[in-house]
């Protein structure tokens, strides 16, 4: 009994007619499949982006030096806390500045460059982004 349904459907199944559609429905539900299974990674790829920018933002620095002249500025301040005469306090690097750098590098350990660079920047306790 059974194996006369499945032959009569086998028979039916290979007509033109009916392979045909089947294969082409075969081929677009395995299409959707794919667009599916790629929405659902981006949304999943969407969400991990937007943690990591959550976690990014939370966790910057507290001390903040962005623009140069702010940082000269911060540099000089923490350089005459510790005793080094850097000049006056304006937005241009001098030759006091320099010197107070290069002895503050000396002192530290540091490559002696005259310069605000990272490794000073962070010695003095400003944090640089």
């Amino acid at each position: 009994m059974i194996a006369q349904l499945i032959g009569s459907l086998r028979r039916h199944i290979v007509r033109p007619v009916v392979f045909f559609p089947l294969v082409a429905a075969l081929a677009v539900l395995s299409v959707y499949a794919v667009i599916e299974v790629g929405l659902a990674m981006t949304s999943r790829w969407e969400r991990d982006l937007t943690r990591r920018m959550e976690h990014d933002r939370e966790h910057q620095p507290r001390v903040l030096v962005t623009r140069y002249e702010e940082r000269l500025r911060a540099v000089r301040t923490a350089l005459k806390e510790r005793g080094y005469p850097a000049g006056p306090t304006d937005a241009v690097m001098n030759s006091h500045t320099a010197e107070a750098l290069r002895s503050f590098q000396r002192r530290q350990g540091l490559r002696v460059t005259g310069r605000p660079d990272t490794a000073t920047v962070m010695a003095l306790g400003l944090e640089q982004r």
